[in-house]
């Protein structure tokens, strides 16, 4: 094996690793919302800011996402790492909802720079295939951290405490050292102007707002799935662990991808699918056909963000990087507002009522995608 591909293995395992964290700490937020909410023995909404504090980190990263990235992959991912495992050790042993709120922040924070320098590890070389397959361990760690938390909830003394798995890979993360490819290509100049400059902007906007509307649906499960549970009468640990069907439903939607999903396309179809799982998810239904739902809402959405976040990297109107960062900022927008939204409305009505909201989201990141330009 020459020196270029070994350290090109070295790169893919640095960025499998960081997905996989990502994945970890997203595929447990619904369960530390309802464990925490337990354990410290407060209503759910007052930890309604676990969600939101994981997006102010996104923020963060697209408003100075370019700068960070500057530094290079390396220093990006090793902070990381260690921010992301500070942050999982206070939601996992954190005995006050201040302590839970700033886990989140911390997670949110390190999982923003993950995100960021994993299209920087990858490179150019074979692009698409090596981030769909770290996205693909994103999904997989997303699938089994609800079921680790439920594990640990009835073996240890809260399910909580597997949240703090990631912490040890991450100090691997956190003290190899991993040299980034050469030419990355992710500064590449922007197009030059065309003859109508503000049509390029507006749909520059628009892919960009498909990805807070995507996102903002997707989250809607993963922060209160769990809790529409245990409202239909599952109990908190065996809700955490059934959560985990969302996450069947879109690791196995992206391992079809969206070249199966016929001619409507990736983001109207699973749109289609996942609104009306959601709407499924509102109804007064049995638990087992609400899981079911809930797997099938994962299946649709799934494609989503891959090909919404692919529309708007290939934007040849701004340089690369400043489009990571735009794309991580959507992430937050999303991740900020969509926690609190439903946090809100579990105060007024039932919290299965509030994912309307879903099927409302992703109508609009449908017709946002059609009038984009190709």
């Amino acid at each position: 094996m020459s020196v270029t591909t070994l350290q090109r293995v070295r790169r893919d395992r640095h960025a499998l690793a960081i997905q996989a964290a990502i994945g970890w700490c997203i595929g447990g937020l619904g369960p530390v919302l309802v464990l925490g909410a337990r354990d410290l023995n407060v209503p759910r909404y007052q930890l309604a800011w676990l969600g939101s504090a994981f997006g102010f980190g996104l923020l963060a990263a697209g408003l100075l996402g370019r700068r960070i990235l500057s530094h290079g992959a390396e220093p990006v991912t090793r902070v990381g790492a260690v921010v992301v495992t500070a942050g999982v050790l206070l939601l996992g042993f954190g005995t006050t909802v201040p302590l839970l709120v700033a886990g989140g922040l911390l997670q949110g924070l390190g999982c923003s720079a993950f995100l960021i320098a994993t299209p920087a590890l990858i490179g150019i070389d074979d692009r698409a295939r090596r981030l769909a397959m770290a996205v693909g361990v994103s999904s997989i760690a997303g699938l089994l951290a609800p079921a680790v938390v439920a594990l640990a909830d009835r073996l240890l003394a809260t399910g909580r405490i597997g949240l703090i798995v990631p912490a040890f890979w991450l100090v691997v993360v956190a003290a190899r050292r991993v040299r980034a490819p050469e030419g990355l290509g992710i500064d590449r100049p922007a197009a030059v102007a065309s003859s109508k400059p503000e049509t390029m902007a507006a749909d520059t906007w628009r892919r960009w707002a498909v990805i807070v509307l995507v996102v903002a649906a997707e989250f809607c499960f993963w922060t209160w799935g769990a809790a529409r549970l245990v409202d239909s009468g599952v109990e908190v640990d065996t809700a955490s662990g059934l959560t985990a069907s969302f996450a069947v439903g879109m690791a196995v939607g992206r391992l079809i991808g969206p070249r199966s999903l016929g001619g409507l396309g990736p983001v109207s179809l699973g749109a289609l699918v996942c609104g009306t799982s959601a709407m499924v998810v509102i109804a007064d239904v049995p638990v087992l056909l609400l899981v079911a739902a809930m797997a099938l809402a994962g299946l649709g959405i799934a494609v989503l963000y891959p090909v919404s976040l692919a529309r708007l990297l290939d934007d040849p109107a701004l340089p690369e990087t400043r489009l990571i960062a735009l794309a991580a900022f959507a992430s937050g927008v999303a991740i900020t507002v969509t926690p609190t939204l439903l946090g809100l409305l579990d105060r007024v009505v039932a919290i299965r009522y509030a994912f309307i909201l879903v099927p409302v989201f992703l109508a609009g990141a449908v017709t946002l995608n059609r009038r984009a330009r190709p």
